[in-house]
């Protein structure tokens, strides 16, 4: 893999991209980048070939190993890897550790493994074992394994065991690559984990020099799922800026995690290159369509709706221990709806418009607010469906204006234009 840098904004954004994949040599990924998630090596409600209608243009799959360590073995003697395996051949797919849509339960630390919780319960997997499952998936790009567990309020002594134990970790897992027939060539991003103290973020860094990182993923600012979603900004912009001005400006940086578009495009100011599609997802989860600005070129449609906060589900799972776990580290955060319509509402019953004015997708072009309504009231299986699909367009092109915007030197007026929706729709 081949990264490279076009062009530098002023507020540090970077357009560029990612090139010269060993399984598909001709795909070009335009940075800042946006992965597409998947749960078990599918988008969430979306056949193949609703995904194709949603977009046929080349993307690359974030595929989180907790969604897919109990099917490894399959995979393995299938012998030709996950892509090919799900049926995705034409798309590039990236390893991540933990599905970072879904909150990941603190406090479950282990010297030399960390926790994944499955469907099945708690699985304890080491560096081996997660090269192992690496090789038998067989990624395009994948994460190296990390303890990640922090946030605000972790302890000193928590912040430094998740970078000792990180970079140990990466340490194994980049020997054991380059031992692997099968991944010697595929690149391996590091992990920067520090939680909320500089420090210790500029030691990780210092340490996983001489590993032969690919790239990096800022880890430690929160434990996935809605905690990422109710990340403040004041708090994480000094500990991210010293963290990105120690990083080699020719490597790739990822952050993961359903951050919300405003955080977003903060996080591309300061010069991350790619994210992931969790956000939209967890929207269309509890029933909400996607309404904010994604581009300087439309019109804003005024949204007229006020919707209040609630409190966040347990996490998206269908295993009630899991659920449970989170659902005891969520501290009963508020879940902010102002970027959503919330379909599940009464007052669309007979809304004929559509999911949004002015959208060019299959949901909207199709089908009405009121009929959407219908299908999420009465649990209908094509309610998610229409929903995901006007989510991940609406998503999609939000990333495309974002780089027409860096391009163009307008990123902050994308960013005003946002602000503004948001505040006056909190009025």
């Amino acid at each position: 893999m081949k990264f490279a840098v076009s062009l530098v904004a002023e507020s540090s954004a970077r357009l560029g991209s990612l090139t010269e994949f060993a399984r598909i040599p001709e795909a070009v990924f335009e940075t800042p980048l946006l992965l597409l998630h998947t749960r078990g090596a599918s988008v969430p409600h979306l056949s193949y070939d609703l995904l194709q209608m949603v977009s046929t243009g080349h993307h690359m799959l974030q595929m989180p190993l907790v969604t897919l360590v109990d099917h490894t073995k399959n995979v393995k003697a299938f012998g030709k890897g996950i892509a090919e395996f799900a049926g995705l051949k034409e798309y590039l797919n990236y390893v991540s550790v933990q599905d970072s849509g879904t909150t990941t339960p603190e406090g479950y630390h282990e010297k030399n493994s960390i926790s994944l919780w499955t469907r099945g319960g708690r699985k304890l997997i080491d560096p081996q074992t997660y090269i192992s499952c690496i090789e038998a998936l067989k990624p395009d790009m994948f994460q190296a394994i990390v303890d990640g567990d922090t946030t605000q309020s972790s302890s000193a002594k928590r912040v430094r065991k998740s970078v000792d134990v990180t970079v140990k970790f990466a340490g194994i897992c980049a020997d054991l690559k380059e031992k692997s027939d099968v991944l010697k060539d595929t690149p391996m991003l590091a992990c920067i984990t520090g939680g909320y103290n500089i420090k210790e973020r500029l030691r990780c860094i210092n340490e996983l020099k001489g590993f032969g990182a690919a790239g990096y993923v800022i880890e430690g600012f929160h434990t996935n799922g809605e905690s990422a979603t109710n990340l403040l900004w004041e708090d994480v912009e000094p500990v991210l800026t010293e963290t990105l001005g120690s990083l080699p400006e020719n490597l790739p940086r990822a952050f993961h995690g359903p951050i919300t578009p405003i955080v977003l495009l903060k996080l591309v100011s300061k010069g991350i290159d790619i994210f992931d599609a969790t956000f939209p997802w967890l929207v269309a989860e509890r029933g909400g369509a996607l309404v904010f600005p994604n581009s300087l070129s439309k019109e804003n449609v005024p949204v007229t709706e006020t919707l209040p906060s609630m409190k966040a589900p347990a996490v998206v799972a269908t295993d009630q221990k899991v659920a449970k776990l989170a659902d005891d580290n969520s501290n009963d955060e508020a879940v902010d709806r102002v970027y959503e319509i919330n379909l599940k509402d009464k007052i669309y019953f007979s809304d004929t418009r559509p999911l949004l004015e002015g959208c060019s997708c299959y949901s909207c072009r199709k089908y009405s607010r009121s009929y959407v309504h219908h299908l999420t009231a009465t649990g209908e299986l094509q309610g998610p469906i229409l929903i995901m699909m006007h989510n991940l367009h609406h998503y999609i092109n939000f990333f495309k204006s974002i780089q027409l915007a860096i391009k163009d030197n307008e990123l902050q007026a994308l960013q005003s234009k946002l602000d503004l929706f948001v505040s006056s729709r909190r009025n």
